[in-house]
């Protein structure tokens, strides 16, 4: 079968080259409303063919069509209209509004089906690609983050290369559908190829995809070619990124551990007779980390390089002086610049579009940059009255040079952890003197090497990584219309994704020298039928569809490692290694089958029934019980068509519907299979899993019910949508522990159950519409609750992910009876009145596991607006989120290093924090009383009750105790993840056409805009909560996005974007 996939697929290239060109005359025109006004993006079709096109900005379109043929214009909330196209070439309509109709509003449901937007009964959001590219941004998810309400947006940081997520509806893994094809990774297409976007919210939705769409969908139709003269389309953008959100540095006291600057003790026995002339030199106590050394007074001191012999700077004395910007001076400014050249023709018979993009991407980070090309190509043909084929193509090849590493110990924590104030970027650049790999951390005068820490230059010039991916989509389709009311389409697809990644770890640095690849490829091969009838009854339209899919999915992956060093100095290869190269290799195969049907009763404009049904048959499933069932049935009542026409309200529907589908288990969790280990000897080894596997094991069974409804008024002028939904998971699978004496540690069973509930809102508005100005908002909010109804017989809590006990052992957990989601650990210790509890040193009592808040937030959204002026427009984009809590390692370390601000400034007597303590009754060096403190004592005020007698109690406690205390304390750096942020502005500048006449242009636009611009509320104010990294702790896990642990800064991006069309 998938021989004959590939077969049909080698002929795309020649359906491409037979398309002819038919021949046809021009036809223009322009259309506007009922007072004259112009009407951009209203939608011109031919009747009877797919050629179509909209009209721009000034009411004005060109189409191609033959006299004898009609002209369909279209737009939402006027009346559609015909014209007969004659011996004229110039078709000017003039459009009256049809307040009570909404026929016109299509949206692209489950399996690419276009349904009227009255009609669905159940929740769909649709935003066009136009908005999708207003921040020219190559993540959909990225530029979809606060249009649509239920979804949470998950974003990666934005200086780096990684993409971002969403939930929706509280879940992740969320299926796209790019013209029916699945693909695995929201960048996997040119945001300049859609033509829009529909998100499918509930399982009602997508229930013709089976299991794989109870996440929810995004389902994406790319553009096509237009009628008319065949037209190239060139866009040119280029921006520059900087870092715009840093922690505050203090810049009062430099690197170590005591305020006295260490001497240089000169030893006749162990250092050379030129160095008596350094005897008595202050130095900077280089093997610190920390920055709780002496003030940053410009004190001449021996700083680390001075010790490197052959160095321009040995022996010299330099001051000891802040570097206030070193932190944002070690960021570039990034570069990205993309080309798009985009071909398009189309006629009666045919369309062509083509487009062709380049990316190059430079990033803030030092040494990273990203290059990449997208090619695609839509085209259809209609080979006569019957039959018709189309190909969709699409090949991505990628290459990234440096993911820069995140979380503890990378290049953002390195800063914000552990670091000393006074170091000069500049000098640690040049990492190699003389042969040697040198760092600001170096162990001694005498032994210049790196202690804890090598120079961040080294790491992103010698520890390099570099990954190729290599991605192609494609499908061949045709249909064949038997009648009027009767068709068969059937499609071949194949997506391919292949990516191969070597790391190094650089020669000569603390960590050994290493090399790894990694190569990773995936197919899915399909073949899709579907029989399509409709037809219409009197009052009775009927739709009626029958399908089905087979799909061949195979992963493989290889992994390979050096061991023990590399032989050869910087020759990175498999081959150096010492002893026998680590290698892990796994193969997964599945197969599914499916049959699915739908049927849709329309009465009279105004009431919709729908049902549908998917059988699923999946290798993955025990073979006995292999078959799934998901079936939905939903329906709408318009009853706007039983008020009369006024100008007030305008439109008026409510829907309904539920759906059940169950999920299959994931490849290789029924059965055990090998598991390869290090080699014994010149033997291979391999071990079976310590979990034991069940095979009665399922994924689970999902059903969801949701309401809604939709109202418009003042002649679509405004518009309001809500939906509620409650949904439940039964039988999840939930480990269990397994005493070690049955053999193994623990096994899955079916047991679990989840509950989710939501609120879902959209407004639409055009407060102003005039003949020269129009302003269109929209906004968006959702609220999502989920609790843990059950986990297993005598299984309570279930920990998903969570920090060390040394760093606090804050866990994310699902518990039984409680929201999902819940944060547990230290919480200081308090009376009833709020008062902390004390020790004897001024130190906060805490108890551990303790209940701290939740993950998810209490709603998201976000608002746009869009306002046009003669040529020009302006768009604003804002989202925003409210509740839910993150775990911020940055604010945690940052003090507890002496680098944050708050480690500095007066107490409230007045005197510098890190000044002696002073005064009477000093315990232990680190705190006095404060009713006996000297008036010129330095430490932190820390007051509440004596935890034995809960007798008031207030000390002064030494900075450096008083935060080495609190690390580690969970409850004091977790963080409202609340926040507000203006994402997207643009502005934009169309071109009069009067000005392009004597140009080989027909359109010409500019615009400025910027992405990350203000950042307007927020707990921290260095954290941007849409930001979080997308990384496991504890167990490996993703996607919880619940910890900040010393990732990169946000970015600022500002760009200008220019588009040609001849």
């Amino acid at each position: 079968m998938r021989t004959k996939l590939n077969g049909l697929l080698t002929l795309l290239l020649a359906f491409v080259v037979h398309i002819s060109f038919a021949q046809d005359k021009t036809i223009t025109g322009t259309v506007t409303d009922a007072n004259g006004l112009p009407l951009p993006g209203v939608n011109i079709v031919v009747e009877g063919t797919t050629t179509g096109t909209q009209t721009d900005f000034d009411g004005n379109y060109v189409i191609s069509a033959r006299q004898g043929q009609t002209l369909l214009f279209s737009y939402i909330g006027l009346k559609a209209t015909s014209r007969a196209v004659g011996a004229s070439n110039v078709v000017n309509v003039q459009m009256e509004e049809d307040a009570q109709s909404l026929d016109e509003v299509v949206v692209t449901a489950a399996l690419g089906l276009t349904r009227q937007q009255k009609s669905l009964g159940f929740a769909a959001q649709k935003v066009d690609g136009e908005n999708l590219v207003k921040a020219r941004d190559t993540d959909v998810n990225n530029a979809l983050a606060g249009k649509v309400s239920g979804v949470q947006f998950l974003g990666a940081p934005s200086s780096d290369f990684r993409e971002s997520s969403i939930r929706l509806r509280g879940n992740t893994n969320v299926l796209y559908i790019v013209d029916n094809i699945k693909i695995g990774s929201s960048t996997d297409l040119n945001p300049d190829d859609i033509a829009d976007m529909t998100v499918l919210k509930g399982l009602t939705a997508t229930a013709l995809y089976g299991p794989e769409g109870r996440n929810g969908a995004i389902v994406i139709t790319t553009k096509r070619a237009k009628d008319g003269k065949a037209t190239i389309t060139i866009n040119q953008n280029t921006s520059l990124e900087n870092v715009y959100l840093l922690p505050e540095y203090q810049n009062e006291y430099g690197g170590g551990y005591e305020q006295e600057f260490p001497t240089f003790t000169y030893n006749a026995a162990q250092h050379p007779a030129s160095w008596q002339a350094f005897d008595g030199q202050p130095m900077v106590e280089y093997y610190a980390d920390e920055s709780w050394g002496p003030r940053l007074d410009g004190t001449p001191v021996r700083h680390w390089d001075s010790w490197i012999e052959g160095d321009p700077e040995f022996g010299k004395l330099r001051p000891f002086s802040p570097n206030p910007n070193n932190i944002k001076n070690f960021y570039n400014t990034g570069m990205t610049n993309r080309t798009n050249v985009t071909f398009m023709k189309g006629g009666e018979d045919y369309g062509v579009r083509t487009s062709v993009t380049r990316t190059e991407k430079e990033g803030i980070v030092p040494n990273t940059r990203r290059t990449q090309y997208d090619f695609s190509t839509n085209a259809d043909i209609t080979l006569s009255e019957k039959f018709k084929m189309y190909t969709n193509l699409s090949f991505q090849t990628r290459k990234t040079k440096n993911f820069a590493a995140l979380g503890y110990g990378s290049i953002g924590s390195n800063f914000n952890q552990w670091w000393q104030r006074q170091i000069d970027m500049d000098r640690i650049r040049d990492y190699n003197r003389n042969g040697q790999i040198v760092s600001w951390n170096i162990n001694g005068p005498t032994n210049p090497r790196p202690l804890y820490w090598d120079s961040p230059y080294f790491l992103l010039h010698e520890s390099v990584n570099n990954e190729v991916k290599n991605m192609f989509n494609g499908r061949l389709g045709g249909t064949y219309t038997f009648s009027e009311n009767l068709n068969l389409s059937i499609e071949a697809r194949k997506t391919y994704n292949a990516y191969d990644y070597e790391a190094r770890t650089g020669w000569g640095g603390l960590t050994q020298e290493g090399y790894a690849e990694n190569e990773n490829t995936e197919t899915r091969d399909e073949l899709f039928g579907i029989m399509n009838y409709q037809n219409s009854f009197g009052d009775f339209d009927i739709s009626a569809k029958l399908g089905s899919e087979f799909s061949f999915y195979y992963f493989k992956n290889l992994l390979a490692s050096t061991n023990g060093g590399m032989t050869v100095e910087n020759y990175y290869s498999l081959d150096t290694s010492v002893d026998r190269p680590n290698v892990d290799s796994n193969r997964t195969k599945s197969q599914n089958r499916a049959v699915f049907a739908a049927a849709s009763l329309g009465y009279g404009g105004f009431l919709y029934l729908d049902g549908t049904a998917r059988w699923d048959w999946s290798s993955t499933a025990n073979p006995e019980d292999n078959k799934v069932e998901t079936y939905g049935v939903s329906g709408s009542f318009v009853f706007s068509e039983f008020i009369s026409q006024n100008d007030f309200f305008t439109f008026g529907k409510l829907r309904a519907g539920y759906a059940e589908a169950p999920i299959f288990p994931n490849a290789h969790i029924l059965n055990p299979i090998y598991q390869n280990q290090n080699p014994y000897g010149s033997s291979g080894a391999m071990t079976v899993p310590n979990g034991l596997r069940n095979p009665q094991l399922t994924g689970g069974v999902r059903s969801e019910v949701e309401i809604g409804g939709e109202l418009k008024f003042f002649k679509n002028r405004i518009g309001l949508d809500v939906t509620y939904f409650e949904k439940t998971d039964k039988d999840l699978p939930v480990g269990l522990t397994l005493d070690s004496s049955t053999g193994f540690t623990s096994v899955s069973t079916n047991s679990g159950e989840q509950f989710y509930k939501g609120l879902e809102f959209g407004l639409t508005a055009t407060p102003i519409r005039t003949e020269n100005f129009e302003w269109e908002i929209s906004a968006n909010l959702a609220t999502l609750s989920r609790w843990v109804n059950k986990l297993a017989e005598g299984v309570l809590v279930n920990t998903l992910d969570g920090t060390s006990q040394g760093w606090g052992g804050l866990l994310l957990q699902e518990r039984e009876g409680e929201e999902w989601g819940v944060l547990y650990g230290r919480k200081a210790q308090r009376d009833d009145a709020g008062n902390l509890l004390l020790s004897s040193t001024g130190a906060i009592q805490y108890d551990t596991n303790q209940f701290l808040g939740n993950v998810l937030p209490d709603f998201t959204g976000g608002f746009t607006s869009n306002m046009r002026y003669k040529n020009f427009d302006l768009f604003l984009g804002f989202d925003f989120q409210k509740g839910g809590q993150y775990f911020s390692v940055t604010d945690m370390f940052i003090n507890y290093s002496g680098l944050g601000i708050e480690s500095v400034g007066d107490n409230a007597l007045g005197n510098p924090k890190r000044d002696p303590l002073t005064g009477t009754g000093i315990v232990g060096g680190i705190a006095v009383p404060a009713a006996t403190a000297g008036a010129d004592s330095g430490g932190i005020l820390v007051e509440g009750v004596d935890a034995t007698t809960g007798a008031p109690a207030s000390y002064y406690v030494d900075p450096v105790s008083y935060y080495g205390r609190l690390f580690g304390l969970s409850e004091f750096f977790l963080h409202d993840a609340t926040y507000l942020k203006l994402r997207t502005v643009r502005l934009g500048y169309n071109i009069p056409k009067k000005l392009l006449d004597q140009t080989p242009f027909t359109e010409a636009n500019i615009a400025l805009y910027a992405n990350n611009l203000w950042l307007i509320d927020s707990d921290l104010n260095f954290v941007d909560p849409s930001e979080l990294e997308n990384i496991g702790w504890s167990t490996g896990a993703s996607n919880y996005k619940f910890i900040e642990g010393g990732q990169l800064p946000p970015a600022r991006t500002i760009g200008l974007n220019v588009t040609l069309t001849f």
